[in-house]
């Protein structure tokens, strides 16, 4: 396996707030109404914006131009919450029940877009923190790899405890 340098966390990787905020605030998560990154806020991306997902899908086609040995690509939230709760964000989640359902419509999209030109690269992603629930309907492209984090587990018990029934319920979720 070779991420070619672009393994997890990889939002701001791709779609730095240094270089797009100032002309795109609408690719960064509306928090409270108001549109959030330029000022060094650890946020998300607006995963629902038509425009970002294409340029999302262009950088990850031009990391791939660059690192040929790269057979897999991590298109993953950043270390936080923070996600985007715009009108449009908010909608997909509620309809798909999980912060998941709007993540995975999107990493969907650039996955769609990278195996048109390399069909055997994979598209990796995080089911972590807030997108740990799986999402109703929206399920993953076959290049696509849900990485399920058990950050939140409690390791001195199995995960059949009661103490762990959020994260088996979890696994169950996305193994369907």
């Amino acid at each position: 396996v070779n991420y070619g340098g672009l393994f997890v966390h990889t939002f701001f990787n791709l779609v730095p707030p240094a270089t797009h905020f100032a002309t795109h605030p609408e690719w960064y998560s509306e928090l409270d109404g108001q549109r959030v990154g330029g000022a060094g806020e650890y946020v998300q991306l607006c995963v629902t914006n038509e425009e970002l997902k294409r340029f999302t899908a262009q950088q990850v086609l031009a990391h791939l131009a660059a690192h040929p040995e790269a057979n897999i690509v991590s298109v993953s939230q950043n270390d936080t919450d923070n996600h985007c709760r715009c009108a449009t964000c908010q909608a997909l989640e509620d309809e798909e029940g999980s912060p998941a359902g709007p993540l995975l419509h999107f990493v969907n999209y650039v996955a769609a877009e990278v195996a048109k030109q390399y069909p055997n690269v994979a598209i990796d992603t995080l089911a972590y923190q807030y997108t740990r629930k799986p999402p109703r309907r929206v399920k993953p492209l076959p290049n696509v790899i849900v990485r399920l984090c058990s950050i939140e587990c409690d390791f001195a018990h199995p995960l059949t405890a009661e103490s762990n029934r959020a994260f088996a319920d979890d696994i169950v979720g996305w193994s369907k």
